[in-house]
């Protein structure tokens, strides 16, 4: 794994991009210190697609099993926040 600044990898994306894709190997991002992204290779890219497409799956597939339950249109807007004025007004 290698970590890469912002500054760093508007002059070198091009090799840092080929070593992810040959090595495998993800390349960190940050910008003023701090981790704000991954560089992936395609292969891994995939793969995460792969699993969480499982794991979704799985979820529907519990929630189905569980069944649904309603919930009042009053604790569903509270739940997210949103009052009654908020949505007249939009």
């Amino acid at each position: 794994m290698s970590t890469h600044s912002l500054r760093d990898l508007r002059s070198h994306l091009g090799s840092v991009v080929r070593e992810v894709a040959t090595s495998g190997e993800e390349a960190i991002i940050t910008d003023s210190g701090t981790e704000i992204a991954v560089i992936v290779s395609m292969a891994d890219y995939e793969r995460l697609h792969e699993h969480a497409d499982v794991a979704d799956a799985l979820r529907l597939r519990h929630i189905r099993t569980q069944g649904f339950a309603s919930v009042p249109l009053s604790d569903m807007m509270e739940a997210l926040g949103v009052s009654a004025d908020e949505v007249l007004a939009s």
